[in-house]
């Protein structure tokens, strides 16, 4: 599995998706593929938190099971939604690009289409790296990133 696990329980100045530009001053993050790239403002984020577990539910017994997996969930706004949508149906078996603050974070492939939940879920090494990219994301950029694919 890569580095940054997306979840459907992810994520444009190129490929016609129409514009999903904000600020400089407001990006909290960018997903970034040659057919295209969303500028996610942070007044589009509705959360996000850094997590040292994930929970499934078994579907049967309705028990809960939780294991260790560091990470940054990150839910946005219904409209980021439908651009993230629209992208991943394009780019299923290729890399998304997750820059924040103009710096490449992870490169995961799409597997599918991400169109159901306006959260994903950005995998990191330990739960001290998790809280410093969940500020980092807070934060948003403070400079102008050149597009890059």
């Amino acid at each position: 599995m890569s580095s940054v696990r997306l979840i459907a329980i992810i994520l444009a100045a190129t490929g016609g998706l129409g514009s999903a530009c904000a600020s400089a001053d407001d990006i909290a993050l960018s997903l970034v593929n040659p057919k295209g790239r969303i500028d996610i403002p942070a007044s589009a984020i509705t959360r996000v938190e850094a997590r040292a577990t994930i929970a499934f539910r078994n579907t049967e017994t309705k028990e809960v099971f939780s294991h260790p997996d560091p990470h940054v969930e990150l839910c946005y706004s219904e409209d980021i939604r439908q651009r993230v949508c629209q992208l991943t149906r394009q780019i299923v078996e290729q890399p998304l690009a997750i820059v924040v603050d103009c710096e490449t974070v992870t490169k995961p492939i799409v597997r599918e289409p991400l169109c159901s939940l306006p959260c994903f879920n950005i995998s990191t090494a330990d739960i001290a790296e998790a809280n410093a990219l969940a500020q980092r994301i807070r934060g948003g950029t403070k400079r102008v990133c050149a597009p890059s694919n």
